[in-house]
């Protein structure tokens, strides 16, 4: 197995203390360098992550970690870590979706149960993709997938409805189509604003304009609903993915930090009770199913990441290979798998 660490830098601190030829200038606000751990320069840029977080400066912009195995250790493999790639917003529980929150641990906030069908902006959702989630880690699949794992009779899951709620709020404001916004624009130009002006967004943010621009955006919402209605475009069919089964145990050596060279050596991602592991997965995981599982489609029994707005901390989603032969065989999209080590 070979391990590929893919940053993101922001290139206002990289351009200070890396050569030019290190990595790829994408922007002048971001650079991107691939490494393997065994890199030196995966240690420099461990170091100066360090240092420079230590006079409130940051070099990490984003990271992840590509996981490439040989054809021997795939054949090997008893079971498989589900990776959605696919990601869209907004969360259910901006669409009405409704929780139990009684049901959450109360020192990290895992755990809270879902308790109507799930409510989504199925707008929003990915067309080309077979599975996603949402940015609160909400699981869909697409009605193709749901056929395919249901006649292949793979077990330990159910699909819910997937109930559509559009939230028109969070479109564009076309401020030219509608009243209000028609008014903002007229006052803008006379205050020497004109929406061509980079003054101008600067001008609609002062308070003194924050009652017009909620009414355009009320107004942009209406239009935005009455053109839907008119069009009656059928949406994809989407099934919530929900697994019955979450014995597998996350156990050692599986690792847990805040990135590849932080791992939250104080605990102040992990839960005393047991139940959040950590705020980012940093290794493979390895996982103990007790007596066994007859699943093709199970959950860890323990959390990884955050309780925060809308962000749930999730489930390891875990797969056997009869799982992952299918997604590939028929060339699904979303997801990624790493493999998972059964101990």
């Amino acid at each position: 197995m070979k391990e590929i660490y893919d940053f993101r830098l922001f290139e206002k601190c990289a351009s200070q203390y890396l050569s030019s030829t290190d990595g790829e200038i994408l922007s002048p606000i971001a650079r991107k360098i691939k490494c393997h751990a065994n890199d030196p320069l995966y240690q420099r840029i461990g170091n100066l992550a360090r240092d420079l977080k230590t006079k409130d400066e940051h070099l990490i912009a984003g990271w992840k970690i590509v996981r490439r195995y040989t054809k021997a250790e795939l054949a090997a493999a008893t079971c498989f870590h589900l990776i959605i790639t696919a990601t869209f917003e907004p969360a259910g529980e901006e669409c009405g979706t409704e929780f139990d929150e009684s049901a959450a641990c109360p020192h990290c906030g895992s755990g809270a149960k879902q308790t109507s069908d799930l409510r989504l902006d199925l707008r929003k959702a990915p067309r080309n993709k077979d599975i996603a989630r949402t940015i609160a880690d909400e699981w869909i699949v697409s009605q193709r997938l749901a056929e395919r794992i249901v006649d292949a009779g793979l077990r330990g899951f159910d699909l819910r409805p997937v109930r559509h709620k559009a939230r028109y709020e969070d479109d564009p404001v076309d401020l030219t189509k509608i009243p209000a916004g028609q008014e903002l624009i007229r006052r803008a130009e006379e205050a020497g604003a004109p929406p061509a002006s980079g003054k101008f967004y600067v001008w609609l943010n002062r308070p003194e304009n924050k009652q017009l621009m909620e009414q355009a955006w009320l107004e942009n919402a209406e239009r935005r609903r009455r053109q839907t209605e008119q069009r009656r475009t059928p949406l994809p069919v989407w099934h919530q993915l929900s697994v019955s089964d979450s014995s597998a145990q996350i156990v050692p050596p599986t690792r847990f930090g805040v990135d590849p060279f932080n791992e939250d050596p104080g605990g102040e991602f992990r839960c005393p009770s047991g139940d959040l592991l950590g705020l980012n997965l940093l290794s493979e995981i390895s996982v103990d199913f007790g007596n066994g599982t007859a699943s093709d489609i199970f959950f860890s029994s323990q959390f990884v990441g955050l309780r925060q707005g809308l962000l749930r901390p999730r489930r390891a989603i875990l797969v056997s290979p009869k799982f992952r032969q299918l997604f590939l065989t028929e060339a699904f999209k979303g997801a990624t798998f790493d493999l998972a080590h059964v101990m």
